[in-house]
């Protein structure tokens, strides 16, 4: 069996938090306006007096490897254990959630059964969370393709939502097991039969062999390089691809590049973190970086824990479905992701002004 290291499990996990944390600040950001504020060319923690705090990217994903460890392989055992993480979760108001995946929800709490919960989108919501399971079915790719669909319709039922998540699966299945840049153009060939994504694959391809930049690239995919990384999960993915590919999934090249591509900023850089730490492992994520990152009650070395269990296959829960402590710092991230607003809102008005 071939077994992923705890070093790249933990680099996996750390590489979500890290870069979904660094990529928080800057969500929604047009790539200009990053490059005017100097952020992307000294990437570092900017939430809250030089810290961290990460986003439901990190937070979905904590709880889906919950759930997965729990199911013990068991599919069916799965989609209940995440479908209730999911229905708790959003007990705790927590701060910009995507819109699919609060639809979904409530559709739970509705009574909707959890492999009927999902609602047409392909937004990249399940893509963000979903490289643990590479992690824990290293060697059985039936298991990492049921597991990845179901995490994905509970909350997603576009087709191409569940294609996209599922590439990223089985990208994370192949950089736990090398040691060097692979060829990733057989398997992400071999996803999926799809018309449209075996474009994407092609035109992939096409650009990294031409030399081309994430610019053009972007307008080949029918994304705006202008406005950023959208959103939409067939965008989303092939970008975070390219740059990875591109960059041989150097953690700090990969995660400030998609970054510095502004749009939605903390979910590209979760997932390009994801994929980067499963490569390189812990060691690749600067350590300034991680011991930035002050989340609370659930935190840094409490992902360390997880990865461990991720390696064993052990049950264990490092963050409670609901607790008091859970919403006040719900409440608390929310205040600060305003203020965050504001200041946008304010330094717009200025800029306004001194044209006029």
């Amino acid at each position: 069996m071939n077994t992923p290291s705890v070093n790249k499990i933990e680099g996996l996990l750390l590489g979500t938090a890290v870069a979904d944390a660094i990529g928080l600040p800057m969500e929604g950001m047009k790539p200009v306006k990053i490059g005017k504020l100097g952020w992307g060319r000294a990437l570092k923690h900017r939430f809250f007096f030089g810290c961290g705090m990460w986003s439901d990217d990190t937070e979905q994903t904590i709880m889906m490897t919950q759930a997965l460890l729990s199911a013990g392989g068991d599919v069916e055992k799965f989609r209940r254990s995440f479908a209730w993480e999911l229905r708790w979760w959003i007990l705790g108001m927590p701060a910009a959630t995507g819109l699919a995946t609060a639809k979904a929800i409530v559709r739970l709490w509705l009574g909707f059964p959890a492999h009927k919960s999902g609602v047409f989108s392909a937004g990249n919501g399940s893509a963000m969370r979903t490289a643990p399971i590479a992690a824990m079915f290293p060697d059985d790719a039936e298991k990492r393709k049921a597991f990845s669909d179901t995490q994905t319709r509970i909350t997603h039922s576009d087709p191409k939502a569940a294609i996209a998540t599922l590439v990223v699966t089985e990208v994370a299945a192949e950089l736990l097991k090398s040691e060097k840049a692979p060829d990733l153009f057989p398997c992400l060939k071999a996803v999926s039969e799809d018309s449209e994504w075996k474009t994407l694959v092609n035109g992939l391809k096409k650009s990294l062999e031409s030399g081309d930049e994430l610019d053009g690239f972007l307008r080949e995919i029918g994304a705006n390089p202008e406005k950023g990384i959208s959103g939409y999960v067939y965008q989303t993915v092939p970008a975070v691809l390219f740059i990875g590919i591109r960059n041989e999934w150097d953690y700090e090249k990969v995660v400030g590049k998609v970054i510095q591509a502004g749009g939605d900023t903390d979910t590209t850089a979760a997932i390009a973190g994801a994929l980067c730490g499963a490569f390189g492992g812990k060691e690749s994520i600067p350590r300034a970086w991680v011991s930035g990152v002050k989340d609370w009650p659930t935190g840094v070395g409490d992902l360390t824990q997880l990865a461990r269990c991720l390696e064993s296959g052990l049950p264990v829960r490092i963050r409670s479905r609901w607790s008091p402590f859970l919403l006040l710092r719900n409440l608390f991230f929310l205040g600060v992701v305003l203020l965050h607003g504001f200041a946008r809102m304010l330094s717009a008005y200025v800029l306004k002004e001194k044209t006029n």
